[in-house]
């Protein structure tokens, strides 16, 4: 069995959340082609998402994926005192679900044009 050092552990995560953001920009850019923001910046802000979303310890691909939609149509949402409050209390519900809640939030918002 390959046993690895803490290091070696934090640099294969850093590598696969590399690749993730890089997959799930190509998918973005591709559903919305409104997205025109050049790819140096536009990976930059979504690895810098998904640092954050990485706090909260979201497990679902799904959900995690989710977070960076949030960020490329809401900038920087997650640093809001109001979401990040939502975000990281917990209610009984795992972090997985709050996020999920919120963008049910956010969906519903914008369909009331609030």
């Amino acid at each position: 069995m390959l046993k690895l050092t803490e290091e070696q552990c934090t640099e294969v995560n850093k590598m696969e959340d590399d690749d993730f953001v890089r997959d799930t920009a190509q998918k973005l850019k591709k559903k919305y082609p409104v997205i025109k923001e050049p790819d140096d910046i536009f990976l930059a802000r979504l690895r810098k998402a998904l640092d954050y979303a990485n706090t909260l310890q979201l497990s679902e691909k799904n959900v995690r994926r989710d977070f960076l939609r949030l960020e490329v149509f809401y900038p920087e949402f997650y640093q809001k005192p109001e979401v990040e409050k939502w975000l990281k209390t917990y209610n009984g519900y795992s972090a997985d679900q709050r996020l999920k809640d919120f963008k049910h939030v956010v969906i519903n918002r914008e369909r009331r044009g609030l």
